[in-house]
């Protein structure tokens, strides 16, 4: 709810906690051009109060970890390589990865109804084993220009809407089978290696990146791994997350939140041009 209303209203509304954020950064906030001045500080500020039940200690605290994390690993400087205009299909490790996934990190059909930009994959049809073979290095400097990547747009959306936007997602579990649950401890023991590797849980810099995740197409087993699955996501995450077996509810469900013409028409909507990125 707070991601739909206008960044000054929001801002007014809880100017207590702002200003006490605020305060509390005061000698912080220079360290990134990025989130810590010009037009994203707002946005960025906001995003960890909201993502962390707005509550100033834990928020800040948060942020300083996120900013240590930003000089550490030079997101500034790929962040500027997305203003330069770099193309996400040049950046580290996309080959490598995109040999193996059906998925697109922004649908060039359009954005969400709300000005969201929209996020689909088919995750079920997903070359796992091929991911998971991908060397440490290899996986982390991409994990590093994705994740930078979505917030970028993220912050482009807010800037063109005034509201704090985050990604809608689609997942689409069609094909699913329970062999390919067998990789599901190997996933999450990938993620928890990840973790161990950046000293921190990655996603806490990034609060707030999915307005919505709509998954379509679950299979009738899949309540049983989401009980796993569910454990990796931040809690908030996990309170925006719809998830539907009947291949109608899930279409109306995504229509609901993007217009027709965007949406590819295997999932309901009208568009039938290409949505996958490719190697």
């Amino acid at each position: 709810q707070d991601m739909n209303v206008p960044i000054h209203q929001l801002i007014a509304s809880e100017n207590d906690k702002y200003q006490a954020m605020l305060r509390e950064l005061e000698g912080d906030l220079p360290r990134s051009r990025v989130v810590g001045t010009g037009p994203n500080r707002d946005v960025w500020l906001l995003r960890f109060l909201i993502g962390f039940n707005w509550d100033v200690k834990v928020a800040a605290e948060k942020f300083r970890n996120m900013l240590a994390f930003r000089e550490k690993h030079g997101l500034d400087a790929i962040r500027k390589e997305y203003d330069d205009g770099l193309p996400f299909a040049e950046v580290p490790g996309y080959t490598e990865h995109h040999t193996h996934y059906l998925f697109t990190i922004r649908l060039d059909s359009g954005d969400a109804l709300d000005g969201s930009p929209i996020n689909l994959e088919q995750t079920c049809k997903f070359n796992i084993a091929g991911i998971l073979a991908i060397d440490f290095p290899t996986q982390d400097a991409y994990m590093l220009h994705n994740l930078e990547y979505h917030a970028w747009c993220c912050d482009c959306a807010s800037a063109a809407t005034g509201c704090i936007k985050g990604y809608v997602k689609i997942m689409d579990l069609s094909g699913a089978s329970l062999s390919q649950m067998s990789w599901l401890n190997k996933w999450t023991g990938n993620i928890k290696k990840r973790k161990e590797r950046f000293g921190m849980d990655i996603m806490e810099c990034y609060p707030e990146l999915f307005s919505q995740v709509i998954i379509v197409n679950a299979p009738s087993f899949f309540s049983a791994c989401w009980a796993v699955i569910k454990s990796f996501v931040p809690a908030r995450t996990a309170e925006k997350i719809k998830l539907f077996s009947n291949t109608k509810k899930g279409h109306e469900a995504l229509l609901a939140a993007i217009s027709p013409s965007v949406l590819p028409r295997e999932f309901g909507g009208e568009y039938d041009g290409k949505w996958l990125m490719k190697v």
